[in-house]
Protein backbone atom coordinates (compact mmCIF):
# COMPACT_ATOMS: atom_id res chain seq x y z
CA UNK A 1 0.00 0.00 0.00
CA UNK A 2 1.38 3.36 -0.44
CA UNK A 3 2.77 5.71 2.55
CA UNK A 4 1.32 9.12 2.12
CA UNK A 5 4.22 11.89 1.95
CA UNK A 6 4.09 12.93 5.37
CA UNK A 7 4.58 9.19 6.28
CA UNK A 8 7.82 9.30 4.31
CA UNK A 9 9.17 12.24 5.52
CA UNK A 10 8.37 11.35 9.46
CA UNK A 11 10.23 8.29 8.69
CA UNK A 12 13.43 9.80 6.88
CA UNK A 13 13.66 12.00 9.86
CA UNK A 14 13.45 9.20 12.33
CA UNK A 15 16.15 7.72 11.20
CA UNK A 16 18.15 10.91 10.99
CA UNK A 17 17.15 12.32 14.31
CA UNK A 18 18.54 8.89 15.48
CA UNK A 19 22.14 9.65 13.77
CA UNK A 20 21.83 12.88 15.50
CA UNK A 21 20.79 12.42 18.66
CA UNK A 22 23.85 9.16 18.54
CA UNK A 23 26.49 11.67 17.59
CA UNK A 24 28.21 9.03 16.14
CA UNK A 25 28.48 7.16 12.77
CA UNK A 26 26.22 3.64 12.77
CA UNK A 27 26.38 0.71 11.70
CA UNK A 28 23.40 -0.50 9.26
CA UNK A 29 22.90 -3.48 11.75
CA UNK A 30 22.16 0.02 14.36
CA UNK A 31 20.25 1.53 12.31
CA UNK A 32 18.05 -1.62 11.03
CA UNK A 33 17.36 -2.95 14.55
CA UNK A 34 16.43 0.84 15.29
CA UNK A 35 13.73 1.53 12.64
CA UNK A 36 12.58 -2.30 11.49
CA UNK A 37 9.46 -3.11 13.11
CA UNK A 38 8.99 -0.09 15.34
CA UNK A 39 8.78 2.83 12.82
CA UNK A 40 9.24 1.02 9.19
CA UNK A 41 9.36 -2.69 7.32
CA UNK A 42 12.59 -3.62 6.05
CA UNK A 43 12.02 -2.38 2.14
CA UNK A 44 11.19 1.29 3.46
CA UNK A 45 13.64 1.68 5.65
CA UNK A 46 16.24 0.31 2.72
CA UNK A 47 14.83 2.65 0.33
CA UNK A 48 15.03 5.69 2.54
CA UNK A 49 18.83 5.06 3.75
CA UNK A 50 19.79 4.54 -0.15
CA UNK A 51 17.98 7.82 -1.27
CA UNK A 52 19.28 9.57 1.48
CA UNK A 53 22.76 8.66 0.94
CA UNK A 54 22.56 9.20 -2.58
CA UNK A 55 20.96 13.08 -1.87
CA UNK A 56 23.74 13.88 0.46
CA UNK A 57 21.90 14.18 3.52
CA UNK A 58 23.78 10.78 5.36
CA UNK A 59 27.32 9.74 4.38
CA UNK A 60 29.22 6.11 4.33
CA UNK A 61 32.29 5.30 5.90
CA UNK A 62 33.59 1.47 4.92
CA UNK A 63 35.62 -0.48 7.27
CA UNK A 64 36.57 -3.83 6.74
CA UNK A 65 32.95 -5.35 5.93
CA UNK A 66 31.03 -2.99 8.00
CA UNK A 67 29.87 0.49 6.50
CA UNK A 68 28.83 3.03 8.84
CA UNK A 69 26.90 5.79 8.00
CA UNK A 70 26.70 9.40 9.74
CA UNK A 71 24.76 12.52 9.11
CA UNK A 72 26.38 15.71 6.39
CA UNK A 73 25.76 18.70 6.98
CA UNK A 74 23.41 18.74 4.87
CA UNK A 75 21.78 16.24 6.98
CA UNK A 76 22.03 17.95 10.41
CA UNK A 77 20.62 21.12 8.65
CA UNK A 78 17.32 18.83 7.35
CA UNK A 79 17.25 17.48 11.30
CA UNK A 80 17.39 20.93 12.98
CA UNK A 81 14.71 22.41 10.31
CA UNK A 82 12.35 19.60 10.15
CA UNK A 83 12.84 17.56 13.83
CA UNK A 84 9.52 18.97 14.81
CA UNK A 85 7.38 17.07 12.07
CA UNK A 86 8.30 14.52 14.15
CA UNK A 87 5.69 13.56 16.77
CA UNK A 88 6.77 14.32 20.59
CA UNK A 89 6.03 10.92 21.93
CA UNK A 90 8.28 9.39 18.54
CA UNK A 91 11.22 12.01 19.61
CA UNK A 92 11.42 11.09 23.15
CA UNK A 93 11.27 7.25 22.28
CA UNK A 94 14.46 7.93 20.50
CA UNK A 95 16.03 10.01 23.09
CA UNK A 96 15.18 7.22 25.57
CA UNK A 97 16.64 4.68 23.16
CA UNK A 98 20.17 6.78 22.88
CA UNK A 99 20.20 6.93 26.58
CA UNK A 100 19.96 3.26 27.31
CA UNK A 101 21.74 2.22 24.06
CA UNK A 102 24.58 4.69 23.61
CA UNK A 103 26.81 3.45 25.84
CA UNK A 104 26.70 -0.18 25.10
CA UNK A 105 27.27 1.32 20.86
CA UNK A 106 30.07 3.40 22.05
CA UNK A 107 32.09 0.44 23.96
CA UNK A 108 31.64 -1.65 20.43
CA UNK A 109 33.52 1.34 18.24
CA UNK A 110 36.47 1.52 21.62
CA UNK A 111 38.49 -1.64 20.09
CA UNK A 112 39.21 -1.54 16.78
CA UNK A 113 41.66 -3.05 14.47
CA UNK A 114 41.99 -3.34 10.95
CA UNK A 115 44.55 -4.63 8.46
CA UNK A 116 46.14 -4.11 4.98
CA UNK A 117 48.49 -5.26 2.66
CA UNK A 118 51.56 -3.16 2.75
CA UNK A 119 53.81 -4.94 0.26
CA UNK A 120 53.67 -8.16 -1.27
CA UNK A 121 54.93 -9.96 2.21
CA UNK A 122 54.04 -7.64 3.82
CA UNK A 123 50.24 -6.38 6.27
CA UNK A 124 49.83 -4.02 9.11
CA UNK A 125 47.52 -4.71 11.43
CA UNK A 126 46.44 -1.14 12.78
CA UNK A 127 45.06 -1.61 16.65
CA UNK A 128 43.66 0.93 18.64
CA UNK A 129 41.73 1.05 22.30
CA UNK A 130 39.66 4.30 22.86
CA UNK A 131 38.08 5.43 25.93
CA UNK A 132 35.42 8.46 26.52
CA UNK A 133 36.95 9.86 23.45
CA UNK A 134 40.29 9.45 24.45
CA UNK A 135 42.93 7.24 22.47
CA UNK A 136 44.58 5.16 25.30
CA UNK A 137 46.74 3.15 22.78
CA UNK A 138 47.58 2.97 19.16
CA UNK A 139 49.81 -0.01 17.49
CA UNK A 140 51.03 -0.50 14.65
CA UNK A 141 52.27 -4.21 13.82
CA UNK A 142 53.66 -5.43 10.42
CA UNK A 143 53.19 -9.11 10.25
CA UNK A 144 54.16 -11.56 6.94
CA UNK A 145 50.47 -13.09 6.51
CA UNK A 146 47.39 -12.47 5.69
CA UNK A 147 46.52 -15.08 8.41
CA UNK A 148 48.64 -13.45 10.98
CA UNK A 149 46.77 -10.38 10.60
CA UNK A 150 43.72 -11.68 11.35
CA UNK A 151 44.83 -13.53 14.22
CA UNK A 152 46.21 -10.41 15.81
CA UNK A 153 43.15 -8.15 14.66
CA UNK A 154 40.64 -11.00 16.51
CA UNK A 155 43.34 -11.28 19.60
CA UNK A 156 43.48 -7.59 19.65
CA UNK A 157 39.62 -7.34 19.91
CA UNK A 158 39.11 -10.00 22.53
CA UNK A 159 42.06 -9.58 24.80
CA UNK A 160 42.48 -5.67 24.64
CA UNK A 161 42.46 -4.94 28.30
CA UNK A 162 45.54 -7.39 29.30
CA UNK A 163 47.56 -6.42 26.10
CA UNK A 164 46.88 -2.75 27.38
CA UNK A 165 47.81 -3.43 31.17
CA UNK A 166 50.76 -5.42 29.92
CA UNK A 167 52.44 -2.78 27.70
CA UNK A 168 51.52 -0.19 30.62
CA UNK A 169 53.12 -2.45 33.62
CA UNK A 170 56.18 -3.20 31.06
CA UNK A 171 56.58 0.53 30.13
CA UNK A 172 55.99 1.65 34.02
CA UNK A 173 57.79 -1.47 35.63
CA UNK A 174 61.08 0.43 37.57
CA UNK A 175 63.04 -3.37 37.30
CA UNK A 176 62.53 -3.35 33.76
CA UNK A 177 63.91 0.05 33.88
CA UNK A 178 66.72 -0.77 35.65
CA UNK A 179 67.62 -4.10 33.91
CA UNK A 180 67.87 -1.92 30.43
CA UNK A 181 69.94 -0.10 32.01
CA UNK A 182 72.09 -2.62 33.63
CA UNK A 183 72.16 -4.28 30.21
CA UNK A 184 73.75 -1.29 28.39
CA UNK A 185 76.25 -1.07 30.94
CA UNK A 186 77.28 -4.25 30.77
CA UNK A 187 77.51 -3.49 26.80
CA UNK A 188 79.45 -0.68 27.08
CA UNK A 189 81.76 -1.93 29.61
CA UNK A 190 82.34 -4.66 26.82
CA UNK A 191 83.18 -2.74 24.10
Amino acid sequence: MYKSNRLVTENRLIILYLMYQMDMPLSWEHLYNFAVNDYMDYFEFQTYITEMEQNGIIETNKEDTITYYSLTDDGEKTVNTFSKLIPESKRKSIITYVRKNRGVIKKEYAVSANYFMYDEDEYIVKCSFIEDDVTLMELNITVVTKEMAKQVKKNWKQNVSSIYNTILQSLLNDDSNAKVANDIEVIDKEG
